[in-house]
């Protein structure tokens, strides 16, 4: 399935897309797309039920985040060997970790903000792997089991803050719209291997790099 969350921002509904790319209004059986919604339980309920149920949205829409609640978003710096390659860093022995904020968070299509005295934005296609079962310690033989489904996300960042105004990368990570996700979230039986995805990215068209 491909979960949407569409309208206006602070007001968006629960949808899903059909396989005509048709948006369908599913606010009469969940409140939103997030919590016990995205548990492996509820997500077979939905898939089982005729998306021809729902009633059609007319478009255009926008499109705001696909997940309601999130918690926190955890990111994983350096976890692309071409990005390390190109930023002449080694790879790193242990994950490294950092954390945006929620406030942060945007439609896939929404404007980013450019913070006041930027001078180096730059711009990272990520994959985001969408918990929707809670754990503690897991085992990482079961750690799929709580990923609900995958969604694509930009982590941008202002470089210059990042580096070379204290060297937090929160200052260069945290800005408001720095987290735009989606437009959907797909679940994960819809990709049985992740690894075998491509992720494109591209400024206006152009492959252009990003700014160092």
């Amino acid at each position: 399935m491909r979960l949407v969350r569409y309208g206006p921002k602070g007001s968006e509904k629960p949808g899903l897309l059909d396989a005509q790319d048709m948006v369908r209004d599913l606010s009469s059986i969940v409140g939103d797309i997030g919590g016990d919604v995205l548990s492996a339980e509820s997500l077979l309920r939905l898939a089982a039920r005729d998306p021809v149920d729902f009633p059609t949205v007319p478009g255009p829409l926008r499109f705001g985040p696909p997940i309601a609640g999130i918690g926190k978003i955890i990111g994983v710096g350096l976890n692309y060997r071409d990005h390390a390659a190109e930023t002449n860093l080694p790879l790193p022995q242990e994950p490294m970790l950092f954390l945006k904020p929620t406030s942060a968070l945007c439609g896939a299509a929404d404007d980013t903000l450019i913070p006041r005295d930027a001078t180096s934005v730059d711009w990272e296609i990520e994959l985001g792997l969408v918990i929707g079962r809670d754990g503690v310690y897991i085992p990482e033989a079961d750690a799929m089991a709580h990923v609900a489904g995958y969604c694509v996300g930009i982590d941008f960042s202002e470089r210059h803050f990042q580096f070379h105004r204290g060297g937090q990368g929160f200052k260069g990570k945290s800005s408001d719209t720095f987290a735009p996700l989606g437009p959907w979230l797909v679940t994960t039986d819809e990709i049985p291997d992740p690894h075998t995805l491509e992720l494109t990215l591209s400024v206006n068209g152009s492959a252009a790099a990003p700014p160092t």
